[in-house]
C-alpha cells in the first residue's frame, strides 16, 4: 500500500510506492581516459592550484583547482558585499530579475589514481578528500554572503564529465530557496520547542532504530523518514555544528570512515549505480546556528524522475526507508579496509 510521508526538515511530501519497485535500471560503469587532465604528469593541463596534500615523496595526494568550466565566476565578494546575499537579485521589484553570475567553482582531484573510488580507498584517504573540502570550505565562507555547497557526482547518471576521481566545491553568492525554507522550518522548530530540529530527529531515530545503517561515536547513518528515492542516506554528526568547516578532526576522520562504508554497501547492494553526495552547510556568516546541522547526503542514482515528479515536484520512492537501512546494514563493510 502506498504511503505519504512529510520531510521534519523541509515538509516536502514524499510517496513510498513500493508496487514500483519492479521497474528495470540500467547502470553504466566509468570509462578510462588514457588522457586524462587530472591525472598524475599532467599538472600543467588544469587550471589554477587552489590547494594541494602532499605525500612524503614530495607528490601529491590531492589537489584543489578551479574548474575549467566554471557554473560562475569568481568576483562574488565584490558583487554581494552589499546586501545581495538573499536570492532577490538586481532590479526593481518587477517580474523579471537578474543577478551577476559571480562566485567560485573547484574542483577537488580526489586520487592520483584514474580508477579510484571511496570503497577503494582505505580511511585515510578518503579523510585526506574531506579534509580538501573541509579547507575549502573555511576558505570560501570568508568571501562574503552567500552558501558553500560541496558535492560529488560519480557515473554517468549523477552528472559526471570526467571518470577521473574528484568532487567539486561550488560558491554561491546567495542561499537558493529551498536552502532558506530548510533554515526557517529549522529555525521555526527551535524557537517553538527551545531544541534543535536536527538533534530531535536524531534522537527519535536512535530511539526507533530501523532507520539506522550505522551508529558510532561521532557520527550517524540513517536513511530519513521521507527518503526522496531508494537508499537515500545522511551521515549526521552527533556534535552540533551548523558549518562542515567547523568539524573537528575526529569528525571528519569518523565521516570518511562511514562514507565510505557506506557507498560500499549501496555498490553491494545495487551493483556500479551511479550516485552523488552533497554537504549542507549553513549560509556564509551563520555558522554557529543552533538550529541547523550540516550533513552529508548520499543519492544513489536508481531512476530518474518523470512527468508527475515534474509536475508535482514531490519524490516517489519504490522502497520503504526501513527496508532500505535494513539492506544496508546487511551489507556494511566493517570498519577499516586496505587501500587496495
Amino acid at each position: 500500500m502506498p504511503e505519504l510521508r512529510r520531510d521534519p526538515f523541509s515538509h516536502d511530501w514524499v510517496i513510498l510506492a513500493p508496487e514500483r519497485a519492479g521497474r528495470p535500471h540500467r547502470a553504466h560503469g566509468p570509462a578510462r581516459d588514457p588522457d586524462c587532465p587530472f591525472c598524475p604528469g599532467h599538472e600543467s593541463r588544469t587550471p589554477e592550484e587552489l590547494w594541494r596534500l602532499t605525500d612524503p615523496a614530495g607528490g601529491w595526494r590531492v589537489r584543489v583547482v578551479r574548474n575549467r568550466y566554471p557554473v560562475l565566476l569568481p568576483g562574488a565578494a565584490e558583487r554581494y558585499r552589499n546586501g545581495h546575499g538573499d536570492g532577490d537579485g538586481d532590479g526593481d521589484g518587477g517580474l523579471y530579475r537578474s543577478a551577476a553570475g559571480t562566485g567560485s567553482h573547484e574542483v577537488v582531484i580526489e586520487s592520483r589514481d584514474h580508477g579510484w573510488d571511496l570503497p577503494d580507498g582505505d580511511d585515510r584517504a578518503v579523510t585526506d578528500v574531506l579534509r580538501a573540502c573541509r579547507a575549502r570550505v573555511r576558505a570560501l565562507r570568508e568571501r562574503g554572503p552567500g552558501l558553500v555547497v560541496p558535492f560529488r557526482n560519480h557515473g554517468p547518471a549523477a552528472g559526471t564529465s570526467l571518470p577521473h576521481p574528484h568532487s567539486q566545491i561550488v560558491a554561491l553568492p546567495l542561499v537558493p530557496p529551498r536552502q532558506r525554507r530548510l533554515l526557517a522550518i529549522a529555525r521555526d522548530h527551535f524557537e517553538r520547542h527551545g531544541s534543535s530540529l536536527y538533534a530531535d530527529v536524531l534522537d527519535t531515530e536512535l530511539a526507533d532504530g530501523r532507520r539506522l545503517v550505522a551508529v558510532e561515536e561521532h557520527v550517524v547513518a540513517l536513511v530519513p523518514y521521507a527518503a526522496r528515492g531508494p537508499y537515500e542516506t545522511w551521515i549526521l554528526p552527533r556534535r552540533p555544528a551548523a558549518s562542515f568547516g567547523d568539524a573537528d578532526d575526529r569528525e571528519l576522520a569518523a565521516t570518511a570512515a562511514l562514507l565510505r562504508r557506506t557507498v560500499a554497501a549501496v555498490l553491494s547492494v545495487l551493483g556500479p549505480v551511479s550516485y552523488n553526495h552533497v554537504v549542507a552547510n549553513a549560509p556564509n556568516g551563520e555558522p554557529d546556528v543552533p538550529w541547523f546541522r550540516w550533513q552529508l547526503t548520499l543519492v544513489p542514482r536508481t531512476a530518474a524522475g518523470a512527468g508527475f515528479e515534474l509536475g508535482t515536484g514531490m519524490s516517489i520512492s519504490p522502497l520503504p526507508p526501513e527496508d532500505a537501512a535494513a539492506r544496508l546494514r546487511a551489507a556494511l563493510p566493517p570498519p577499516g579496509g586496505p587501500e587496495k
